[in-house]
């Protein structure tokens, strides 16, 4: 009987002593993303930034500041209905997966002159990378 019983208690404490500790999941700024979203693309993760405005078609969309004016990353409702009202002007932590879109970028004039004598310039020369979430879900951060 002792045997069983201390074969049942080493079984059960090396049962316990492998099952391995939650790891809190990376939470990424808007600026990370921008730095390492090309090995993030595909995956879901969690982006947490300040929404600087939503959609006035029914809320479905969310742009989140980055540190660099002008730059955002767009938040899609897909799991949900829509993004509350009181997201504005908050810090937002949203779930999603990350998606990317090639976006033409028009250069200015000066660039144009890089085009050979006679061909006409395009007017657009070059892509950069954008990145927007199709967010499963979102919670607004209170400090």
């Amino acid at each position: 009987m002792k045997k069983i019983l201390f074969v049942l208690v080493a079984g059960l404490f090396a049962l316990t002593a492998c099952q391995k500790a939650e790891v809190a999941p990376t939470v990424y700024s808007v600026d990370e993303v921008f730095e390492q979203g090309e090995a993030l693309v595909g995956d879901t993760i969690l982006v947490e930034g300040n929404c600087l405005h939503l959609c006035k078609h029914g809320g479905k969309k969310a742009f989140l500041q980055s540190s660099e004016e002008g730059e955002f990353i767009r938040a899609n409702a897909v799991e949900f209905e829509s993004f509350a009202g009181e997201c504005i002007n908050n810090k937002v932590r949203v779930r999603g997966v990350l998606r990317a879109i090639e976006v033409p970028v028009e250069q200015p004039a000066v660039e144009e002159e890089h085009h050979h004598e006679g061909e006409e310039a395009c007017g657009v020369c070059s892509t950069v990378k954008k990145f927007y979430i199709d967010a499963i879900e979102y919670e607004i951060i209170t400090e």
